[in-house]
């Protein structure tokens, strides 16, 4: 399903390539796009009628339908999505599982106690020091997704209507499916969210067409690279409020004392997954393994292990041919390298479907394929130099490390600018209340409204 849009809009299709799979689009004109705006925008009124106990329900179902491994639209995604971006059906399997689990209302309602203290709020008036609060989502919000991690639209969308927004989601050509038939399976759970809801693609950068959007649109949420961020915003008016998640660079550190580890094999089999999980195309994909004053056999053990945790993993999940040729291209750049005097150390076999390097060059570059790169440090304080040039790009970080570092190191790392310090094996999946990039998601859509207390009772 390629794209979900309220009842009695139905618009000229055309084909459209994703990966090795073309799919039929909706194509709007731009008097189109406005009335589809528009028709959003007026239904913010019914929507915040509807309280947000049955908006979470509503989400936790079509959640629940999604973790059924026998659902017919999770098993289309299944065997679509992998023509588009990729992914093995084993690793898209494990991704939906952990996605859908956030999704759930256990989770939700953690995420909305987290950030309002009184979810209620969103309901009506509550009593607060200052009298009585509420607080008012966008009367519409335009969600701008990346393709790169798939589920980035439906969270991007369930924040929305956590804050009873209409929303306006556009896809990306990397994953243009499962949002559109996640909000299907969501309208039929509560089919009064079917008026405020619109998810489809088209080409990005189309002015024409996105200048009704913007006319109308109170928030934006973006999930694109940089450069599509700016091109967006150089275009909006300055009453937008936005949300932006730009371009991120995650990595692990592991400190010395680990090298030493008698569960070091445990340690390597968890940093692998982080590696392989997400084919290193998330923000929270480590893009190198930092390793603090190894000596050259730490170095080699280290490899051992990581070596035979990725051949574990690369049974449990296949690499895709798309895949396995960025490897290689990696591989043979990587080797060139070694060849002309770099100080760089190959730790895999160059006929493996993955790669584990020693790169000990100043920069710290971005990975393609199964590459796991190690790079070693002196200590943090070389770190934070290296890292310098990058700080208001970093996110997550995976910390090996003993108990008695942990607090230390963690303050070290703040300070240099990560956002998300987590524990080896975690770092594709960040819990369903983490600060997104630092802030909190849904409290920086909201606007609140106080009604104070009056100082005479009787005025």
């Amino acid at each position: 399903m390629s794209a979900c849009l309220p009842p009695n809009f139905a618009w000229p299709q055309t084909s459209q390539q994703f990966g090795g799979l073309s799919i039929a689009v909706p194509q709007p004109s731009p008097g189109q796009m406005l009335q589809l705006v528009e028709h959003l925008y007026s239904s913010a009124s019914n929507l915040q009628q509807i309280p947000i106990a049955t908006i979470v329900a509503a989400i936790d179902r079509a959640a629940q339908q999604w973790l059924a491994p026998d659902y017919p639209p999770r098993l289309q995604l299944l065997d679509q999505l992998p023509q588009i971006n990729g992914y093995s059906p084993a690793m898209l399997n494990e991704v939906l599982d952990r996605m859908l689990a956030d999704w759930r209302a256990p989770q939700i309602w953690q995420r909305l106690n987290e950030q309002f203290g009184d979810p209620l709020l969103l309901d009506g008036w509550r009593p607060m020091v200052i009298g009585e609060s509420r607080v008012f989502g966008p009367r519409l919000t335009w969600h701008i997704c990346a393709g790169n991690v798939p589920g980035v639209a439906i969270q991007s969308l369930i924040d929305g209507l956590l804050v009873k927004s209409p929303s306006l989601v556009k896809v990306a050509r990397g994953e243009p499916l499962w949002a559109a038939a996640f909000a299907t399976s969501l309208i039929q759970q509560l089919p009064a969210l079917a008026e405020s809801i619109a998810v489809l693609w088209w080409s990005g950068g189309d002015q024409a067409l996105e200048a009704p959007i913007l006319a109308n649109t109170e928030a934006i949420i973006a999930n694109a690279s940089d450069a599509a961020i700016a091109a967006v915003r150089q275009r909006s008016p300055a009453h937008i409020r936005w949300l932006d998640y730009g371009s991120r660079y995650s990595l692990a550190y592991v400190s010395q004392t680990m090298l030493a580890a008698p569960n070091l094999a445990e340690i390597a089999s968890k940093l692998a997954y982080d590696g392989v999980m997400l084919e290193q195309q998330g923000c929270v994909s480590p893009q190198a393994i930092v390793v603090e004053a190894p000596t050259a056999e730490q170095l080699s053990q280290f490899g051992l292990a990581l070596n035979q945790a990725l051949a574990d993993l690369s049974q449990r999940y296949p690499a895709s041919s798309s895949i396995l040729a960025a490897t290689r291209r990696s591989a043979d750049d990587y080797e060139w390298q070694a060849l002309s005097g770099q100080p760089i150390q190959l730790l895999s076999q160059p006929d493996q479907p993955w790669l584990v390097v020693v790169d000990q060059r100043e920069a710290l570059p971005t990975v393609a394929g199964r590459l796991i790169k190690l790079v070693p440090v002196a200590d943090l304080a070389e770190l934070a130099q290296r890292l310098k040039p990058l700080h208001q790009h970093l996110q997550s970080v995976t910390l090996v490390c003993s108990a008695a570092q942990r607090h230390e190191l963690a303050e070290a790392l703040a300070a240099i600018g990560v956002l998300r310090i987590c524990q080896a094996g975690q770092q594709a999946f960040p819990q369903a209340a983490w600060h997104h990039d630092g802030r909190d998601p849904l409290r920086s859509l909201v606007r609140w409204v106080d009604l104070e207390r009056s100082a005479n009772p009787h005025v």
